[in-house]
């Protein structure tokens, strides 16, 4: 199926998923703390100008900071809530039985890549543990996979805890990305270039892969071992 007969079937209604890329984007990793501490400090200190000038008698610090700890716990998830809606990532994709079509609105024109699923895909899938906490669990897995197709190239990406990866379906054919250091010290000739293949893949998924939601990788997943020989 060309590429034009796909782009018309999905314009056509095809049955597809959407699927939302980077929902955690840089702004709003930035904006949900800057925005939660200006709030907090707002509230904190209104109420304790409130309190003081209401009530007598009492420490105005006694009322108010169990209001800062439920600003506190409350306002990232309402704020990061109404950001992801507000600014909404400009990659989105769509998944159907039929294609991979990703939409990149960061580049003007708007560029599209499609991947065909009744054609030819070679498929690259690797794995690493997390191994410092930032807004991923230390311990979780990145799940990433490289789908190549003529000159077409998409990198999708999850994170999931140890127990849920192991259970994923097709979990054998993610090579175990190591660290770098023992990549280095390797004397298995075959195992170094391997590690280094995928050293490079993970430095393209870190510049430009898409990530994704872990129920939308394992859609993604499902069609691939529907579609792509020898992925079970």
């Amino acid at each position: 199926m060309s590429q034009n007969n796909v782009t018309a079937g999905f314009a056509a209604g095809a049955a597809a998923r959407p699927i939302k890329i980077d929902a955690d984007h840089f702004g709003i990793r930035v904006l949900v703390p800057t925005l939660t501490v200006a709030l907090l400090l707002v509230v904190h200190l209104g109420g304790m100008v409130a309190v003081d000038r209401s009530v007598e008698g009492v420490n105005p610090a006694c009322l108010v900071l169990p209001v800062d700890l439920v600003v506190l716990l409350g306002a990232g998830y309402v704020i990061e809530r109404i950001l992801k809606r507000l600014m909404p990532s400009r990659r989105r994709a769509e998944l159907s039985d039929t294609a991979l079509a990703i939409t990149d609105r960061r580049r003007k024109p708007a560029q599209m890549t499609l991947i065909d699923w009744q054609q030819i895909v070679n498929v690259m899938a690797w794995r690493f543990e997390v191994r410092r906490r930032t807004r991923v669990p230390k311990g979780w897995f990145c799940l990433a996979v490289q789908l190549v197709q003529d000159e077409r190239e998409v990198i999708l990406y999850t994170f999931m805890s140890s127990a849920e990866a192991e259970k994923v379906s097709g979990y054998k054919n993610f090579a175990r990305l190591r660290p770098r250091r023992e990549t280095e010290s390797n004397t298995d000739l075959r195992a170094a270039a391997e590690q280094r293949r995928l050293l490079r893949l993970e430095d393209a998924r870190w510049r430009d892969g898409a990530e994704i939601s872990k129920e939308d990788f394992l859609a993604m997943l499902a069609v691939l071992q529907r579609r792509v020989p020898d992925w079970d």
